[in-house]
């Protein structure tokens, strides 16, 4: 297991790019625990991916699953930077696991969520502002994926862009380019960590391997003002016994803040 550590340079890449990816995070024990918990869970059928009708290819909080997927809550090897570019007090606001076989994969290009920081055409913005950061996505890749299994890809520079990926973007191949930058594949071993501003435009690259499986682990987590988004909502309640489990930075992260602005 690799610790990354937050340096002024790893802080410099993921701000000009916005996204980094990070090899050796989970180890191989890790990869293949989680890779059976994850294959459990989808041994059975999901109501809540139903209501999503991803039944074949989501699962949605992870943590309920077992110990092994609350230790990803605030794994050491990625808290550190979290902290670093969300905030002392950042949250988790999803835990998901998603299983990509081919042709089940969400190819269309997008940002997530909604435009937070809207850019008017022909309104550049100063490259000496910092593009904020509210929410960050981060994939565990439990199985080495190659460009045929289908990584994430990214367009470099994109979250800067204030608007979502247009057709008018688009290359000869249909892939976005924004300022000269073009789609980049995140391709890593099993143990890797892909992470990105949920503003940065990307797309799960298409599984074309001969019937392997991508599995991966996603957890976004957010600036403490961002909602998590643990279904029922307003009416979820987490087990008593992850919250009894948790040591006290996992049940900040878990959403167990002290008092703060606003209440």
């Amino acid at each position: 297991m690799a610790i990354v550590t937050p340096t002024p340079e790893l802080l410099a890449q993921y701000e000009r790019d916005g996204f980094l990816i990070i090899p050796g995070v989970l180890s191989p024990t890790e990869c293949a625990t989680l890779q059976a918990g994850v294959e459990r869970a989808f041994a059975t059928l999901c109501p809540e991916a139903d209501l999503y009708h991803m039944q074949e290819i989501w699962r949605p909080k992870m943590f309920e699953y077992g110990p092994e997927f609350e230790a990803l809550v605030d794994h050491p090897g990625i808290a550190p930077l979290m902290a670093a570019i969300l905030g002392e007090d950042y949250h988790l606001i999803a835990n998901s696991a998603l299983r990509t076989s081919p042709g089940k994969t969400i190819t269309f290009w997008h940002a997530d969520d909604v435009v937070r920081f809207p850019r008017p055409d022909g309104v550049p913005l100063d490259p000496r502002i910092p593009m904020p950061t509210f929410v960050v996505n981060v994939n565990y890749y439990l199985v080495d994926v190659d460009e045929a299994l289908g990584p994430t890809e990214f367009i470099p520079g994109s979250h800067r862009a204030g608007r979502a990926p247009r057709e008018s973007d688009n290359d000869a191949h249909g892939n976005p380019v924004y300022e000269g930058k073009s789609m980049v594949k995140s391709t890593g071993p099993a143990g890797a960590c892909v992470l990105w501003n949920d503003q940065t435009w990307h797309r799960g690259g298409p599984n074309t391997s001969d019937g392997r499986l991508r599995w991966v682990i996603q957890t976004p987590y957010a600036r403490r003002f961002i909602a998590q988004r643990f279904y029922p909502f307003i009416n979820y309640r987490m087990p008593e016994h992850i919250i009894a489990r948790a040591n006290p930075v996992r049940r900040r992260i878990l959403g167990l803040h002290n008092i703060g602005a606003y209440g």
